[in-house]
Formats: C-alpha cells, sequence, structure tokens
C-alpha cells in the first residue's frame, strides 16, 4: 500500500541494525547491508551508513520489531547527512512510501511499546515508592510493604531493551554500555519527573523509577525540627546529612535549599549527580551542574566552585577524601557547606569523614572538623501505619563545645550521650524521633527500639 506520513510525528532513538537494499529500476534489489539505526516513526527511518546514497534513492528497509518478527518497507532517501561517527561516515534519512497494513500495525504497536513516556504518565503514582521494569511483566509498583503489577500486557525482552535504551542520547549510551549501569532523571511530556536506574540482570536490561515530587517542601512539612531551620543561619560553615540509601537525604538537601532561598539572599552552587529537584531563583542565584554532564567529578566541580565565591556550597555526595577535603576548606573560608553522606548516625557520619584521610593526618583534619562542623542530620524513613507513604524519623546533633571536644579527640562513644543530654540546644536522638512518631500514630511497634519498648 502507499503510505505518507509527516516527519513532524515522534521519533525514536533505536539501538539495533536494520537491513536495507537499494531497488534498481528493473525492480532487482542490491545486496542487503546491515547498519545501525539511529531513530524510526511513523514517517520514517534514519541509519548510518558507510556509503553516500544519493538523494531519491529507492530503497527497501527490514526493521526487527520483536525478536522473531520484522517489517519491510520501501521508501527513498530524503537527505544525506555527515555523521560525528568514525566508522560510519554518514547519516541517511529514508520517508515510508509503501509499506503494507499488516506491517503499518506492526509498526505503530512497536513504536507505543518503546515510548517511555506513554508507559509511566499512564500508571496511577498514588502511594508508589518506585516502578521497575521487568521482562515477563507489566510495569511493577513498589508500594509500602507490597508490589503490585500494573494491568496489560507483560514486557517483551526485545521490547523492553529498546523502550529503556531510547532513553538515552549517545553519550549516556556509551556510559552505561561501558559501566552497565547508569543514573538520571527523566522528564515525560506530562511533566512527571523520576529519577532512574539503568542496569543489566542476567543479560537483561532492567530499569528502577522512583517519582520526584514536583513540590519541594520546607523542613518542617518533611518532618525536620525546628533545630535543623536554625542550622541553616549559620553563614559559614559544614552541615552534614547522613543517612543510608533511599533514606531522603537528597529530599532533604532540596528543603533546606529551598529554606536558604526564601529566607536570604546569595549564590548557591550546587554539585548533583543526578539533579533531581530542579530550583528557581527567588531570594538566591541558584547554579546547579550535573556531574557527568556539566562538570566531570564531585571533586573538580567543588574545586572550581571556589572560584565563584559561593555564599552556600551544596554537594550532592561525598565519595572521597578530594571532595571532603574541599568541602572543610570552603566552610572554612567562609560558604555554608551542605553535604550528604552514607552513615548511620552523627557518631558514625564523623568516622567516615575521618576515615577519608591518612592515619598520619587524622588528628590535623578533626581538629579543622570540630571549627567548621555546625551539625549532623542523620535520617532514615519509615513506612507509616496506615501504609500511606513513608514518614521521616531523624537524629539532629547540633555542634558545641563538648561536641567540638569529642571530635577533637575522635571519641566518637561520646557522640551519643552528648545528643542525649543536648536537647535544650535542639539536639534530638533517634530514639525520641521513633518514640514521637510511635505516639502521634505514625508508625508500628515494631520499628521502635529495645529501649523503647
Amino acid at each position: 500500500m502507499e503510505y505518507k506520513e509527516k516527519r513532524g510525528k515522534l521519533r525514536y532513538p533505536l539501538r539495533v541494525n536494520v537491513h536495507y537494499e537499494r531497488i534498481f529500476p528493473d525492480g532487482t534489489f542490491d545486496i542487503p547491508m546491515s547498519v545501525p539505526v539511529r531513530d524510526l516513526g511513523l514517517a520514517g527511518i534514519s541509519f548510518f551508513s558507510e556509503e553516500k546514497l544519493e538523494i531519491n534513492c529507492p530503497i527497501r528497509v527490514k526493521v526487527l520489531v520483536a525478536r522473531d518478527e520484522s517489517i519491510v518497507f520501501e521508501g527513498r532517501t530524503v537527505r544525506v547527512m555527515i555523521s560525528e561517527r568514525k566508522e560510519m561516515h554518514y547519516i541517511v534519512g529514508v520517508s515510508i512510501e509503501e509499506i503494507a497494513t499488516a506491517d503499518l500495525e506492526k509498526l505503530k504497536n512497536f513504536l507505543v511499546k518503546v515510548d517511555i513516556h506513554n508507559v509511566l504518565d499512564n500508571i496511577d503514582l498514588e502511594n508508589v515508592v518506585d516502578i521497575h521494569l521487568v521482562a515477563g511483566y507489566a510495569p511493577i509498583k513498589k508500594k509500602i510493604g507490597k508490589l503490585v503489577v500494573e494491568e496489560g500486557e507483560p514486557f517483551d525482552e526485545y521490547v523492553l531493551k529498546h523502550l529503556l535504551l531510547a532513553m538515552l542520547d549517545g553519550d549516556r549510551y556509551i556510559k552505561f554500555m561501558n559501566n552497565k549501569e547508569f543514573n538520571f532523571v527523566l522528564t515525560t511530556r506530562k511533566g512527571r519527573r523520576f529519577r532512574v536506574n539503568l542496569h543489566i540482570q542476567q543479560g537483561c536490561i532492567e530499569g528502577a523509577f522512583r517519582p520526584i515530587s514536583a513540590q519541594i517542601d520546607a523542613p518542617a512539612s518533611l518532618g525536620l525540627s525546628i533545630s535543623v531551620e536554625n542550622l541553616l543561619l549559620n553563614k559559614s560553615g559544614l552541615i552534614l546529612v547522613s543517612g543510608r540509601t533511599g533514606s531522603g537525604k537528597t529530599t532533604t538537601l532540596a528543603s533546606m535549599i529551598e529554606f536558604v532561598n526564601n529566607k536570604r539572599g546569595g549564590l548557591v552552587v550546587c554539585i548533583e549527580e543526578p539533579i533531581e529537584y530542579v530550583h528557581v531563583n527567588k531570594r538566591c542565584i541558584i547554579k546547579q551542574r550535573e556531574v557527568g554532564r556539566d562538570t566531570l567529578s564531585f571533586s573538580n566541580a567543588a574545586k572550581n566552585a571556589l572560584r565563584q565565591n559561593p555564599d552556600i556550597l551544596v554537594v550532592g555526595e561525598i565519595l572521597d577524601m578530594e571532595t571532603m577535603e574541599t568541602a572543610i576548606t570552603a566552610a572554612e573560608t567562609g560558604a555554608l557547606v551542605l553535604t550528604s553522606i552514607h552513615a548511620g548516625d552523627a557518631a558514625q557520619s564523623l568516622d567516615r569523614v575521618s576515615s577519608f584521610f591518612p592515619g598520619d593526618i587524622q588528628k590535623h583534619i578533626l581538629k579543622r572538623l570540630s571549627l567548621i562542623l555546625r551539625g549532623v542530620i542523620s535520617q532514615d524513613l519509615i513506612p507509616r501505619v496506615d501504609e500511606t507513604g513513608l514518614v521521616l524519623s531523624t537524629e539532629i546533633m547540633v555542634v558545641t563545645n563538648a561536641v567540638r571536644r569529642a571530635i577533637r579527640e575522635a571519641d566518637w562513644k561520646q557522640i551519643p550521650l552528648l545528643i542525649q543530654v543536648g536537647k535544650n540546644v535542639g539536639m534530638q536522638t533517634m530514639q525520641s524521633s521513633l518514640r514521637g512518631l510511635y505516639d502521634r500514630g505514625l508508625i508500628d511497634l515494631e520499628y521502635m527500639t529495645d529501649e523503647l519498648i
């Protein structure tokens, strides 16, 4: 059948080879060539090629739309561009002119299936913690305490692979293939934002999608005490946010940034991987730099941020000695530094900071840390008793003279005791936070520690 479609329709990048062959005037065909696809849509296809095809050259194209199913269409070359690929010198664009009705339906069905926006924008996100896309299942929603499989057709492994890889541009695709995993943020056509983790499981490409709230809540709305807001009134120093993976550290940092944005002016430089919450300038000028896209590493970006003379420096995560050293230096030179670290409580956080450095300089580092540290917020997310979401539990350490002494002496056993007796200056133990949540009927008894029962 003859087929016409405007190029303006959506086109999807694919990571698959197609076969094409030129059609001669007598109706015979050239030797088929296998080449990588650039993108595919209802209007046509573009692919990479070693040879430069002439404009208006009639060709026949064969595309796999499932592991054991392909479609064939005839078309003409409508554009030829120079490619940046060394092994493939040209990008050839081909319009679809003739395609069988059955193949057209297969193509339409395939394009719907590899449209990630179509998948995510049709999922009810109420009380959803994560969405998992796994071969052999429809989308799986992780809620509090249970998994819910969406109604619909299970993902074919071939289709799922191309659905997930279609989200990646050239640079991200190379990083994923080299590292076998990749994290980034996706914004759908409806404006929903997800933190995405792509990974390989027994040879299959799979994805985990965590919804990101469009709203950035104030610290109090998250369940953080007034002590956190008081810490943010400091003009300089270091504030650590600690917790395990998935404990809400990124959300807390975003809330702290937004609090400052509403309360005081200044330049805020954020270094993140990836950028989850997007801030709008209010009283502050906020620069958000993404590791891997805007800068090569946390440490490089943190060093160069000092040349911008920021009032507040936000380092999404401390992973190495160099970044920790830069954060301490920035706090010493007059910036307020906010950052996160993987640790269970304040004592573990301080020990982790110390462990970044060789033993012969740890004493010197701890002396510097004792002078610039303002507080440590350690947190966890606990399922609500009504299974409608998660609630934040926190330990808050405010640095006092006694805490400074303990830091200088690396006396981590003293930290829990100092927090316990520091309620009058805004400190809070994790036990008292959990007790408060339990007394308010927000969490179940099973999440209480032995000391509280």
